[in-house]
C-alpha cells in the first residue's frame, strides 16, 4: 500500500472515481500530462454514482460549514483522478496551483473558509506536498449549479 493511500485509510477517505465514475463534458480532458506537470480540469463534488452530490448556491441553499464538506468531496474526486492519471498517489510531487470557483448568493464572502476543505484533504493525504498557491473566485452561477469546483496543477514525480 503507497505511502497516500495509507493515510487515506488512517483518516477514513474512501477513493473512487479512479474508475472513470468521475467523468468530462464531450471535447474536454480531465487531465492532460505535460512533461512533469499535471493538469487537472475543473471537477464538481460528485457522489460514488457520479451525480451532483450538492447543488445549490452558498449563503442561500448551503452554510459555509457544508461548503466545506463540498469542497472536501471536489479533493476525494480529484486524487480518484489522480489516481487514475498516474497509477499512483505517490508519483505526486507537490500541488503547484488550485483555483477554486464557488457558486455564491448576494453578500456571501467566506471563499477561502470554503475552499479550506479542499486544502485540508490534501494536505492530510500529502502532507506538506499537497500545500499549494490558491485562488477563490465568487460566482453566481457554476455548471449543474454546484457550490464549488476546483482545478490544479501538480507536479510530477519522476
Amino acid at each position: 500500500m503507497s505511502e497516500a493511500e495509507q493515510r487515506l485509510e488512517k483518516i477514513g477517505l474512501t477513493l473512487f472515481g479512479d474508475d472513470g465514475t468521475i467523468r468530462s463534458g464531450a471535447g474536454n480532458a480531465l487531465y492532460k500530462i505535460h512533461d512533469d506537470l499535471l493538469f487537472v480540469t475543473g471537477l464538481e463534488p460528485r457522489g460514488e454514482d457520479g451525480q451532483p452530490a450538492f447543488v445549490g448556491r452558498l449563503g442561500r441553499e448551503y452554510t459555509r460549514e457544508e461548503g466545506y464538506q463540498a469542497a472536501r468531496l471536489v479533493a476525494i474526486n480529484m486524487l480518484g483522478v489522480i489516481q487514475n492519471a498516474l497509477g499512483s498517489l505517490d508519483r505526486v510531487d507537490y500541488f503547484i496551483k488550485v483555483m477554486a470557483l464557488v457558486n455564491t448568493a448576494d453578500g456571501f464572502s467566506d471563499l477561502p473558509e470554503v475552499a479550506d476543505g479542499f486544502t485540508d484533504v490534501m494536505t492530510e493525504v500529502f502532507g506538506e506536498r499537497g500545500m499549494h498557491a490558491r485562488t477563490e473566485l465568487g460566482a453566481t452561477n457554476l455548471n449543474n449549479n454546484v457550490p464549488i469546483i476546483c482545478d490544479a496543477i501538480i507536479k510530477i514525480r519522476n
